[in-house]
C-alpha cells in the first residue's frame, strides 16, 4: 500500500531534474541586481512607514495597528540589510587578509 502511495506522489510532484525557471533566472542575474532590488524594497518599506506615521499624526488615519506593523516591517528589513552589509564587509576583510 505504501508503494502505491509513493508512486502516486511521484506523478504529482515535479521532477527533481526539471529546471525551475525562477531559479534559472535568479542564477543568471548578477548579485548587484539582487542588492539593488533589496535596497529599493527596504527604502519603499521605510517610506511607507514614514507616510503611515505622518498620516496617524495628522489624523488622516486612525489605524495605529497597521501603522505599527508598517514600522516593524521597515525596522526588521533595515536590520536585515545592516546584517548582510556587516557580513559582506567581514568577508571582504577576511579575503583581504589572505596571503597569496
Amino acid at each position: 500500500m505504501n508503494d502505491l502511495t509513493i508512486s502516486k506522489l511521484q506523478t504529482v510532484l515535479p521532477s527533481a531534474n526539471a529546471p525551475d525557471n525562477k531559479s534559472a533566472e535568479a542564477s543568471t542575474a548578477p548579485f548587484s541586481d539582487f542588492v539593488q532590488r533589496s535596497l529599493a524594497d527596504v527604502n519603499r518599506q521605510m517610506l511607507d512607514a514614514d507616510e503611515s506615521v505622518g498620516d496617524l499624526a495628522t489624523g488622516r488615519n486612525q489605524d495605529i495597528h497597521n501603522t505599527m506593523i508598517a514600522m516593524q516591517k521597515a525596522e526588521i528589513s533595515f536590520e536585515l540589510v545592516m546584517q548582510v552589509r556587516n557580513k559582506l564587509i567581514s568577508a571582504y576583510d577576511e579575503i583581504r587578509r589572505m596571503s597569496i
